[in-house]
């Protein structure tokens, strides 16, 4: 485990590198253009229909953790019946900007990720997309905590690797592992898993 003064130094670090460099989408129709290059037949019905096991939520509360500009919030929120309560989570300062003024109803918040400012078992599910290959390996714990912690379940999306190996890519670090035993190691009971376009999608019960 790292210290807690060197943890804080890398994710300040990385809350700049995110806000200067990372490749946001503008808007949703791309993000589906690059599921559909990766290999998804049809993204939208994919990525809804992982939480039909779950629906209609009873707390009608959804967090997206390392939700960028809110894009993906707000299509969750959408596709839900009810009047779904929409939260948001990012490390990047200027997406969160972003968010605030794209979906005002919704509430987005700036934060590392290693905790996540919210009472126990606020949220129905939490969605976390293409998020814990960014978490490094000695914060992966403390990650998973603070998701079962704040969430009935969590609906995570990785790429279906199967091996532990630091992976760098146009100047960023992906630390990869073989997400789906994972993924059963840090929660309590699978709900349901699909394969598709090289990703593993997941639905998970917390603990």
């Amino acid at each position: 485990m790292a210290s807690l003064s060197s943890t804080a130094a890398y994710y300040a670090q990385m809350k700049s590198k995110w806000a200067s460099e990372y490749p946001s989408s503008e808007d949703i129709e791309s993000i589906w253009g690059f599921y559909k290059e990766c290999g998804y037949a049809d993204p939208q019905t994919t990525l809804r229909s992982m939480l039909d096991p779950i629906t209609p939520l009873k707390k009608k509360r959804i967090l997206d953790y390392g939700c960028d500009k809110g894009l993906m919030l707000e299509f969750f929120c959408k596709g839900l019946d009810g009047d779904i309560k929409g939260y948001g989570v990012d490390i990047n300062d200027e997406a969160i900007k972003t968010a605030k003024e794209r979906f005002p109803g919704f509430l987005f918040q700036v934060g590392d990720g290693l905790t996540i400012p919210y009472d126990d078992k606020y949220f129905d599910v939490i969605l976390v997309m293409a998020t814990i290959k960014h978490v490094r390996y000695e914060d992966r714990d403390a990650v998973y905590a603070e998701i079962n912690r704040v969430a009935d379940y969590a609906l995570v999306v990785e790429a279906d690797e199967k091996e532990q190996k630091v992976q760098e890519m146009m100047g960023w670090n992906f630390y990869n592992s073989n997400f789906a035993m994972e993924f059963e190691k840090n929660f309590s009971v699978c709900v349901k898993v699909v394969r598709e376009g090289g990703d593993i999608l997941g639905l998970y019960k917390c603990k």
